[in-house]
């Protein structure tokens, strides 16, 4: 149902077509633009991120290398290798201890006060003393407890050359908690005589100038860089606390790691965000991993891309009234002509159309217009010509059949003055006068149902002087019809016929019914005439003859006379109109005449 709707509406197919057509290139443009500022984009990403990295990387090395110098100048300094040296011996006073912690301290402060990277330096001993720089707090390291950590047991036990500890809060420094951001690089402490390891060098690095190196640069609004070790733990990154120490878990990460190969550039998932990543390696084994969410970087493209969109659905609609507006103003005048051939469909050729437009719906519908006079003068003059053929059909039809009754009647008087019934002759003669002028067409070719009945009384006054008044005529007619017109002379030949071929030849005359009624067929009224005779019938394989037009020859006068008859009705009736013989040999015949009443017949045809 929707198919036939849409086929059958111009205005649906332009609305359709003009949307279809901007929805595809809207569509069209908007992915290519998405597309192509992406990849600009993303290349322009790309390059300044993978610099940025390695800035970084380089920036980060550089600050390593500083703490792993400083432990090696603090490991071989020989203040601290003599002070070590007296320890070893025992035995020290207090003003001993005091004076050697005072040196040492000193020393400290002073190597922190000559880089601007280091925070601070811990010497650390689980068995012996501790030294520090800057707020060091010996009584943190008591509660530490060395020996219960990784960190310090790797290096004291020669697991490990050197720890690094993630970026976290110095536990040795000042009097609260979380006081300092600290880096912190574990080198072991060792006397140099017995190459015996005492302790742990502590290099804390300052947390907020690393993260001040790696935050520098900033990739987007959220972007950020992280630095992972050789064992992809997460060393270096601005939220310390969440992630300090925590392993980079990701199963792309994990997968690239495997390999073997870690590209410069990458995309991985981190929690539940697409990250696009770059790598630069570090002289340590660390690698510094630039980060920004991949929905940051076409951001603002899928805004303007969303803004396209929305732009282009106000467009679609706008494009929509304007296209029903074009469509209407092309369709309306289509559809009032289309209504004017609705009106000349029902013979309403007066129904002229009104479109004014100068445009060529305009200038068809003028066409249109002029066509219409043109087909109505040609219907009048057809109807006219049609109607001068069929009167002038009617009236070769009527002088066909007046020498046929003249014929029979002439007959009966000259048999009626053979035998000297001179009275007869009279009387027959002034019938026929009557019959002639009717036949004349004196008052035109139409009379009425009471006329046409006179006339049959008549005709049979003229057949019963004949037949020495053995012929019967039995009338039932509606007294409602008796004034309903028809062609004139249409019963008398069909009352002939049944006279002289089916009465005649029995010897006890016979009985002539004559029934008129009135019925309907469809919207039309229907007429019905039914002459019946009790005569001698006729044989099954001359009732196909009876209405063959002009075959004479073979039916004979019965022929002619109901070949007009049913020529008449078609002429006037149409041809669902006519006429129809039902005969039994030895019991009769029945004509019944079938008239379609569809309008009134003009009578001065």
């Amino acid at each position: 149902m929707l198919r036939n709707w849409f086929s059958r509406r111009l205005s649906t197919k332009l609305v359709v077509t003009m949307l279809l057509m901007l929805g595809v290139s809207i569509t069209f443009t908007s992915l290519l633009y998405y597309r192509d500022s992406t990849g600009i984009i993303a290349d322009q990403v790309r390059e300044s991120t993978r610099q940025s990295a390695k800035q970084s990387a380089d920036y980060m090395s550089l600050i390593l290398t500083v703490a792993s110098d400083m432990s090696l100048q603090i490991s071989r300094d020989a203040t601290i290798q003599r002070v070590i040296q007296e320890e070893s011996r025992g035995a020290l006073t207090v003003d001993e201890r005091f004076r050697i912690k005072e040196t040492v301290d000193q020393l400290l402060n002073n190597l922190v006060y000559t880089n601007s990277f280091i925070r601070s330096i811990y010497l650390l001993q689980e068995e012996g003393s501790n030294w520090g720089s800057g707020l060091f707090n010996t009584s943190k390291v008591r509660r530490y407890t060395l020996g219960d950590h990784d960190w310090y047991t790797d290096v004291v036990e020669g697991r490990s050359d050197d720890r690094w500890l993630p970026l976290q809060y110095d536990p040795f420094s000042g009097g609260g908690s979380n006081t300092e951001l600290v880096l912190t690089y574990v080198k072991p402490l060792r006397n140099l005589q017995t190459r015996e390891t005492i302790g742990a060098i502590v290099i804390n690095l300052d947390g907020p100038v690393v993260l001040q190196a790696i935050d520098r640069i900033r990739l987007g609004k959220t972007g950020k860089f992280f630095v992972v070790d050789a064992e992809d733990r997460l060393m270096i990154d601005s939220d310390a606390q969440s992630w300090s120490g925590e392993m980079l878990r990701s199963t792309e990460w994990e997968s690239m790691r495997q390999r073997g190969s870690l590209p410069p550039e990458f995309e991985l998932d981190l929690g539940d965000v697409r990250y696009y990543a770059v790598s630069s390696p570090m002289q340590s084994g660390w690698l510094v991993i630039g980060s920004v969410p991949i929905s940051e970087i076409v951001g603002d493209i899928q805004n303007i891309q969303y803004k396209i969109w929305l732009y282009s659905g106000i467009l679609l609609l706008l494009a929509s009234f304007v296209s029903w507006l074009f469509s209407r103003r092309i369709t309306s005048p289509l559809k009032q002509l289309m209504r004017q051939m609705a009106q000349i469909e029902k013979s309403n050729f007066r129904a002229v159309s009104e479109v004014t437009s100068q445009d060529e719906v305009g200038q068809l519908s003028r066409q249109f217009n002029r066509m219409l006079r043109q087909i109505e003068q040609l219907i009048l003059q057809v109807n006219t010509e049609e109607s001068k053929k069929r009167e002038a059909e009617m009236r070769a039809l009527r002088h066909q059949i007046n020498p046929h009754f003249l014929y029979n009647t002439l007959s009966t008087i000259r048999w009626m003055v053979k035998f000297k019934r001179y009275d007869g002759v009279y009387n027959g003669i002034s019938a026929l006068v009557q019959l002639m002028e009717a036949s004349m067409e004196k008052r035109g070719p139409f009379l009425t149902i009471r006329d046409e009945l006179s006339l049959i009384d008549k005709y049979m006054v003229i057949q019963r002087f004949r037949y020495d008044a053995r012929l019967e005529l039995v009338v039932d007619c509606d007294p409602a019809l008796l004034n309903v017109s028809i062609p004139r002379m249409l019963l008398q030949p069909v009352v002939e016929n049944a006279i002289f071929h089916g009465i005649a030849p029995k010897e006890t005359g016979g009985c002539i019914s004559i029934t008129i009624s009135q019925g309907s067929m469809g919207s039309h009224r229907q007429l019905g005439l039914s002459i019946a005779d009790d005569g001698v019938g006729i044989p099954p394989e001359r009732l196909e003859e009876l209405l063959r037009p002009g075959d004479s020859s073979r039916s004979g006068m019965l022929g002619i006379g109901l070949s007009h008859v049913h020529e008449t009705i078609q002429l006037y009736y149409g041809e669902q109109s006519g006429l129809r013989i039902s005969s039994e040999p030895g019991v009769g015949t029945q004509v019944e005449l079938r008239l379609i009443l569809k309008e009134d017949v003009d009578d001065a045809v």
